[in-house]
């Protein structure tokens, strides 16, 4: 009977110290007065103006709206690009040696999804389409025509519909997202190609046609949103996550 109360007692220990363990965020929503200070997208700038850069790649993105998009990435010594379909990438992360890119296409009621790219030289070598037709010298194209057609060395990790995603990052090795849904705002994360809900962010569905993710002088992250009833923009730092408000 001792052996079987020790026992009991060992395993709610171990339960206690794998509960502190557990990441939590500290999530706080400010409104701001027309007086207050606010940053601005205009006080930040890219490195390169690219949407992300490592030692190995320039990577850029375009979006055709729900004709598509792509994501590109240019190896730095070979200068050869490779591409894949994506509609629309919102973050690149990359984990354990894998970029995960993130979509997000606000179109209709919305959709996002997240590939997994272990290596960009697997994808296809981007080549600019033939022209519709060339009049004057000019090439004419259809929206849609020069984005990437092609998912060859890419796995699709999840798809999601009636959902937007304003950001995806890193904390502690574990990917997090902040998405809309059912007119609200969510941190969530994947697990087993399903999303799980964290937190509510916002009462309101926090979005933006074209979402921008940038990072201060001490490498915190600022992404912006605006849309019909709300725009402001969110501050990451490490598990604090403060979402300013304009309206």
């Amino acid at each position: 009977m001792k052996s079987i109360y020790i026992l009991i007692i060992t395993l709610f220990s171990l339960t206690i110290c794998k509960g502190q363990d557990k990441i939590t965020f500290d999530i706080k929503e400010v409104f701001l007065q027309k007086k207050d200070f606010k940053k601005r997208k205009s006080d930040f700038i890219k490195k390169g103006g690219n949407f992300y850069e490592d030692k190995d790649y320039i990577v850029s993105k375009s979006c055709s709206g729900e004709w598509g998009g792509s994501i590109f990435f240019k190896n730095k010594k070979s200068g050869i690009e490779y591409s894949c379909s994506a509609t629309c990438p919102v973050s690149v992360n990359l984990i354990d040696g894998k970029y995960i890119v993130t979509n997000s296409l606000a179109h209709l009621s919305g959709s996002s999804d997240i590939i997994e790219i272990k290596n960009p030289e697997l994808m296809s070598v981007f080549k600019m389409p033939e022209p519709r037709e060339i009049k004057n010298g000019i090439k004419h194209y259809y929206t849609g025509d020069t984005e990437s057609k092609s998912r060859k060395g890419v796995k699709e990790i999840w798809n999601g519909f009636g959902i937007l995603t304003l950001i995806s990052f890193e904390f502690k090795e574990q990917l997090y997202h902040i998405i809309s849904k059912d007119a609200k705002t969510f941190l969530a994360t994947i697990v087993e190609s399903e999303l799980k809900i964290i937190n509510q962010i916002s009462k309101e569905r926090i979005w933006d046609y074209a979402p921008e993710t940038f990072k201060d002088e001490k490498g915190n992250l600022i992404v912006f949103f605006n849309n019909h009833s709300t725009s402001g923009y969110i501050e990451i730092i490490g598990n604090e996550i403060k979402v300013i408000r304009t309206k």
